[in-house]
């Protein structure tokens, strides 16, 4: 393994501890800093932009569609759908032991989720990697291209996408491909001309943080927004900053992801990186139980977080470290009791 790969192995694991931070949050807009916050949510653009780079630098020197899809349906989509069944049950269970429902409210919720495309929160990406993954034929035909042609669609798929923003709850899983594109093509690119990259290393990261503080400023405290930019594609509600910013946001976590070699906590940054996809799976299930578990608290015995800024940041700290840890505990479990089948459970 290249010291480049190690690289980016790091900055997925990176990407992980992002996702799960974002999801991490509490007291969101009443006490958790806007500006944190800002910085914190998002994080999906990181993976996309590293499954980008793999495309390029592992599958396509060697690219055959019917395998490439078969592994990414064994990998991806088989433990998509065990870990959504589960979901559905914690659902369902929680609809009639905790509220009260009856069968006929349940599966009528269930069949209302089932429509989204999704169970678990944050798997709307599986349906729109999915979609990416078997629209890959052009991003052959794109790695194939001249420099200009290129660049020329990064630049047009980057305003696209700072202009539709994300589509409203994630449903739309066209409205993601097209939003997402960019971080996917961004890595392609850097795969594919890293010598010009490395050339233009110092450039390109005074550029990034003067992107990415703009961006920040301008979610923040011009539109004063709290997170991710949804909205239906042809509205026009400005420029997705949160875009902006994790664009720039990509090269550099990987700049720390290179400091990162060698250094201190590499080695468990790995190991987060090579489980990252069953931590991505399984993490959103601990999230639904410690949900509930506070909504609880605080409808039946009036227990409610003081949102103050101390206890809005620890406590957050608290969930990250509860939601990364108890997951990271049940994949290392499933590992053990399925050995190899584990792979058609959590994608690892």
């Amino acid at each position: 393994m290249t010291k480049r790969i190690v690289e980016f192995d790091y900055l997925r694991g990176i990407a992980i501890i992002y996702i799960v931070l974002g999801h991490s949050i509490s007291n969101s807009g009443q006490g958790f800093p806007l500006w944190l916050e800002n910085l914190l949510r998002g994080g999906t653009g990181v993976f996309v932009f590293v499954s980008g780079f793999f495309f390029h630098r592992i599958f396509y020197p060697r690219f055959a569609y019917k395998d490439f899809m078969l592994k990414k349906l064994q990998n991806v989509f088989v433990p998509f759908l065990v870990v959504s069944m589960v979901g559905l049950l914690l659902q369902s269970g929680e609809l009639t032991f905790i509220h009260h429902k009856t069968w006929d409210v349940v599966l009528a919720a269930d069949w209302k989720t089932l429509q989204t495309g999704f169970v678990l929160f944050p798997h709307w990406y599986i349906p729109f990697i999915m979609l990416t993954f078997a629209v890959s034929p052009v991003h052959k035909w794109y790695i194939e291209a001249r420099p200009a042609i290129q660049w020329a669609l990064f630049a047009a798929s980057f305003i696209a996408s700072a202009l539709i923003h994300r589509g409203e709850e994630n449903i739309n899983v066209i409205h993601s491909v097209f939003y997402f594109t960019p971080f996917y093509l961004l890595g392609i690119l850097y795969s594919q001309y890293q010598d010009s990259f490395y050339r233009h290393d110092k450039a390109i990261q005074w550029l990034c943080w003067i992107v990415m503080i703009l961006a920040v400023y301008m979610q923040t405290y011009v539109d004063a927004h709290v997170g991710n930019y949804h909205k239906p594609a042809f509205e026009w509600r400005g420029v997705d900053w949160q875009m902006v910013q994790k664009m720039a946001a990509c090269i550099l976590l990987l700049e720390l992801s290179r400091w990162m070699v060698g250094k201190p906590g590499a080695d468990h940054l790995h190991f987060l990186a090579r489980i990252s996809f069953a931590i991505f799976f399984l993490h959103p299930i601990f999230a639904v139980i410690i949900g509930t578990t506070i909504w609880y608290a605080g409808t039946h015995y009036g227990v409610h977080l003081p949102q103050t800024l101390g206890w809005s940041l620890g406590f957050s700290l608290l969930m990250y470290l509860y939601l990364m840890y108890c997951t990271v505990a049940l994949v290392l479990l499933l590992k053990r009791c399925l050995g190899e089948r584990s792979r058609w459970v959590m994608g690892w």
